[in-house]
């Protein structure tokens, strides 16, 4: 009886570790490599912002033009990645009209020197 009491109990903990790890893969390490991967984009071509921002006004319209008559939102537009990602796009955005084509040479040598020093350190 310990021995089936014994498999039982490794069979319940390998599956919730299984579980864990895939909840925590999917809401928290992709979403972060997919904010990186933004970053990277920003810090080579910072004018490229201002047209993933005008990508993702579009989407968001056609979405919300598709669901008027519903009153749900999709689930990931609450998560507070998905706002942090819209919310660096968005500074790079402001940067790029900011300080113009001139600037964004600047801003994507400075920014890929902040990605290089963040990345060896992590």
């Amino acid at each position: 009886m310990s021995i089936i009491r014994t498999l039982f109990v490794s069979v319940v903990l390998t599956g919730g570790a299984l579980l864990f790890s895939k909840d925590a893969s999917n809401l928290v390490v992709q979403p972060i490599e997919q904010m990186l991967k933004r970053v990277k984009r920003i810090a080579s071509n910072p004018l490229k912002a201002v047209q993933m921002e005008e990508k993702e006004a579009l989407l968001a319209d056609k979405l919300e033009q598709q669901n008027k008559g519903k009153k749900s939102k999709d689930m990931t537009e609450n998560f507070e990645t998905a706002i942090l990602e819209r919310t660096i796009v968005k500074i790079g955005a402001l940067l790029a009209l900011g300080f113009g084509e001139a600037g964004s040479e600047i801003i994507s040598q400075n920014m890929a020197k902040g990605i290089y020093i963040f990345v060896l350190t992590s």
